[in-house]
């Protein structure tokens, strides 16, 4: 299984145009955004957002042929208030296309883990911006389905993002999911399969995937999966992760700010 992780529709169109005579739909989960993906195709406004959401979804929906799929919005600002979070997921849920569903991505605080116990039968949520075993698994503590760790951002910064995806593996539920994301290379997505995550991939990642590899060997990469050796102890975490973390909300707050204005003067 496998996100793709833009809100391009032309390039998800003109990916799936390459992949879909050897990749099986269903193992297309969806597509994810957040407000990076967002200010990459202009869309800066609540209206846009849910248009070009709306977009997405029906793509969605035409790749499977079923209603199994997803696509993820994020709330614009991770110090949203539990109140405004609320009235973010009751919009942001009504701009699907009846069949893909829509999922919400939330920061890792405690008010938003909250939220799962108002929408766990209605929606997906999928806790964005982890850096570390811990708070990943605070959040599948509170029931969530998927937590996004980001791999891609973690190795740039000298972090051990293996040992702490295998330590979370060892100990989450089997109805959970690692998503990892910010991967920037073929070799940061060969592992990320084989960890047994399911990998939101990205333009970056997708234009080395066109023209390097074969259809078969990316299901290949995408199907592999690796039986990892017990961590018996948490491996170690630091400052650097939680900075991490902070830096990655504080570049979603600013790339957020306009519709996150927009949305708290309605």
């Amino acid at each position: 299984m496998f996100f793709i992780d833009t809100a391009d529709i032309d390039y998800i169109k003109s990916l799936w145009d390459k992949l879909s005579n050897d990749i099986p739909s269903k193992l297309l989960s969806g597509v994810t955004t957040n407000p990076n993906a967002f200010s990459k195709i202009n869309a800066n406004s609540i209206d846009t957002w849910q248009n070009n959401t709306f977009d997405l979804c029906s793509l969605v929906s035409e790749i499977r042929g079923d209603n199994l799929g997803v696509v993820f919005v994020q709330v614009p600002n991770s110090n949203i208030s539990k109140e405004k979070a609320l009235e973010w997921i009751k919009l942001a849920k009504t701009w699907g296309d009846g069949k893909t569903k829509i999922g919400i991505k939330i920061p890792p605080f405690v008010s938003m883990l909250e939220l799962n116990e108002n929408f766990k039968n209605e929606l997906e949520l999928n806790v964005t911006g982890v850096a570390d075993c811990s708070t990943a698994l605070r959040a599948f503590s509170y029931g969530v389905r998927y937590v996004s760790i980001i791999p891609g951002r973690m190795e740039e910064k000298g972090i051990d993002a293996k040992s702490q995806i295998a330590y979370v593996n060892q100990r989450k539920s089997d109805d959970c999911e690692i998503i990892t994301g910010s991967m920037r290379t073929i070799e940061g997505l060969k592992w990320a399969c084989s960890y047994n995550t399911v990998p939101t991939i990205g333009t970056r990642v997708w234009d080395q995937v066109n023209s390097q590899l074969s259809n078969s060997q990316l299901l290949e990469i995408l199907e592999s999966k690796e039986n990892l050796n017990e961590i018996k102890f948490s491996p170690q975490i630091d400052e650097k992760m939680t900075a991490l973390s902070a830096d990655f909300f504080e570049q979603m707050d600013l790339l957020g700010k306009d519709v996150y204005e927009e949305f708290c003067d309605k």
